[in-house]
């Protein structure tokens, strides 16, 4: 039934699309970092690619890193070719394959749209544990992430690039030190991220979190002889649309060191300059929060359903006034508890959900924005 939703959804978004031309397309398109950001770090015109419709990867096929032809890959391999040569690999090659294979890149939503997910799980869970290191990039849904290997009695859950805000200026915290982070100069890099783990294994070194929810954004965590880092970052979509920053390039230069590759002579210059001491790091916020919903693009008339989260990371009990659109709630948050407020509206065009966060003396403490999308079918008199 979801594949058959999905493909009711993306006939929707491609007809309003003919119906209002082909300028339309571009914002038509669920992608990460598609849900009206306000925030732009660009790195600079050295290093985008210039007319991208003809640059070629810089691919070998028998290059170690490997990238997953599926989702948004194409901009993924253009990303990683900055570093060194990197190769595709097609779903159902990559079991015959993985063993020529040290490090597997699954794109910005590479693990929708899977011929066969539970084959392709299982092949996942033999290339990890056979000495492998998997990289995951941001997904459309927190439930795609279930496809990744995990030790036994641990699981995944999170948010997807359709259910959670964007954020980039000062997006993320550093509370864990790490060799992948130690070449960051800041303790907030400004990093492209599109949704957050609310659930991570329970050996998961937590390196990135949101800097406003407090959750997890990248964590790596040992599975067998292998390595899995997994993300909410959609840096490689964001290089080839001009707007990753200099944090993010140190990052995954760090990250290429870290699982022993050595980088090209051409990579980007004076980004692993030497530090004479670490950043400090940061503690967590005393609480968190955040809004999903459970999609990003609705056809109008639709029911939207956010979900408004908040996380108390004191040993205090927390009172919280959250209002939105009208309304208000009272949320009750115990000793390091977490609560949700969940918000059902019928949608009829673009916009964003505004939520504030107040304490019990109402004094102001945050205010947290979702955007979405709303299409409308041809024919019926709004195009």
């Amino acid at each position: 039934m979801p594949y058959v939703i999905n493909f009711i959804r993306v006939i929707l978004i491609l007809a309003a699309v003919l119906s209002t031309g082909s300028g339309s397309f571009a914002s038509l398109i669920d992608n990460p970092g598609g849900d009206q950001p306000d925030e732009s770090f660009v790195l600079g015109d050295a290093l985008y690619p210039r007319n991208i419709e003809n640059v070629k990867p810089n691919t070998d096929a028998r290059s170690k890193v490997a990238v997953l032809d599926n989702g948004y890959s194409r901009e993924s391999v253009l990303f990683w070719g900055l570093y060194l040569p990197v190769r595709f690999v097609k779903e159902e090659d990559f079991l015959s394959q993985h063993s020529s294979i040290s490090l597997f890149v699954i794109p910005s939503g590479g693990l929708s749209y899977l011929k066969d997910p539970g084959a392709f799980k299982l092949s996942l869970d033999k290339f990890v544990k056979n000495g492998g290191t998997l990289f995951v990039f941001s997904q459309r849904f927190g439930r795609d992430f279930a496809l990744l290997p995990v030790p036994d009695g641990d699981s995944i859950s999170g948010y997807g690039w359709l259910e959670d805000q964007s954020s980039l200026a000062y997006s993320s915290i550093l509370t864990l030190l790490h060799p992948v982070v130690s070449r960051l100069d800041t303790s907030r890099p400004h990093i492209n991220i599109d949704g957050v783990f609310t659930v991570v294994p329970r050996r998961c070194k937590s390196v990135l979190r949101n800097s406003i929810s407090g959750q997890t954004v990248m964590c790596i965590y040992k599975e067998g002889w292998g390595n899995v880092i997994m993300s909410t970052l959609f840096t490689d979509w964001a290089y080839i649309h001009s707007n990753i920053t200099r944090d993010e390039v140190r990052l995954f230069s760090r990250i290429l060191r870290w699982t022993g590759f050595p980088l090209l002579s051409t990579a980007p210059e004076g980004l692993e300059t030497k530090q004479t001491a670490s950043v400090p790091l940061i503690e967590l916020p005393s609480l968190g929060f955040s809004i999903q919903s459970d999609d990003e693009i609705y056809t109008a008339g639709s029911t939207a359903t956010f979900t408004i989260n908040l996380w108390n990371n004191d040993d205090k009990k927390k009172v919280i006034n959250v209002y939105y659109d009208g309304n208000g709630n009272k949320v009750n948050l115990l000793p390091r508890g977490s609560a949700q407020v969940k918000y059902s509206v019928p949608v009829y065009s673009t916009r964003r959900l505004w939520v504030y966060f107040f304490n019990e003396d109402e004094v102001f403490l945050q205010t947290l924005k979702k955007g979405y999308m709303v299409v409308y079918p041809p024919g019926d008199g709004n195009n």
